[in-house]
């Protein structure tokens, strides 16, 4: 009799312990969503690797050569709004084509080529465009301004720092409006932020031949409790 008790007994502690564990340990009701903030900015900063090359059979017309043509386009880009703190000249690389084995030197024109770079970096993004768009017009001073791909000029946006704040608050008011949403639907409330993840920020144009203009975009996580 006393063993049926004590096996009731237990019976009856181990529903009560299971029914308030049951109570206790409550899983969390959560939803994870994402918030996109997206913002379409001027580029701020130009680069522009301007590149012409010049040939000779004597080094020193060559050199002189270099400079002539270096101060023809220096007057050139200041022509066109911009000054000494916006561009550097580079060393100039020359090359000896009589050391080329594999050239064949009677069909050779110049000995000696100097290829001369000015490096433009500068914050008057209109000034750059302008002198890029007119470079065709300093062949008459018998300057060919390269237009490989590095001759190209680059626009950069680097304020980055002075719109993540509002990007980054209005990504998670985004993305708190989508949990809400989602509430709805589900018959719960929006709780408070259990986790959340910052995704990278990206520049990329703003579309294919609008260099100038950029198109800065972050996506935040978030997940919530539901209530």
């Amino acid at each position: 009799m006393n063993s049926l008790k004590i096996g009731i007994s237990i019976i009856i502690s181990s529903l009560i312990i299971a029914f308030g564990l049951t109570n206790i340990i409550t899983p969390e009701r959560s939803v994870s969503v994402r918030g996109l903030s997206e913002k379409e900015v001027d580029a701020d900063l130009a680069i522009w690797n301007m590149t012409f090359s010049t040939g000779d059979n004597n080094l020193s017309s060559l050199q002189q050569s270099v400079i002539s043509k270096t101060q023809t386009v220096k007057k050139y880009l200041k022509d066109h709004g911009l000054d000494e703190n916006d561009f550097t000249v580079q060393p100039a690389a020359i090359t000896d084509n009589s050391l080329n084995s594999y050239m064949d030197q009677s069909k050779l024109r110049y000995t000696f080529i100097a290829r001369q770079t000015i490096l433009i970096r500068s914050s008057k993004i209109e000034s750059v465009k302008s002198a890029y768009a007119d470079s065709l017009n300093l062949v008459s001073s018998g300057i060919a301004v390269l237009q490989e791909y590095d001759g190209k000029v680059n626009y950069e946006f680097t304020k980055l720092n002075q719109i993540k704040p509002q990007m980054i608050a209005e990504a998670t008011e985004n993305a708190r409006t989508a949990a809400e949403q989602f509430a709805r639907d589900s018959n719960s409330k929006v709780g408070k932020i259990k986790k959340a993840t910052q995704g990278l920020f990206t520049i990329e144009d703003a579309a294919p031949g609008l260099e100038e203009k950029k198109n800065v975009r972050v996506v935040t996580t978030v997940e919530y409790l539901l209530k």
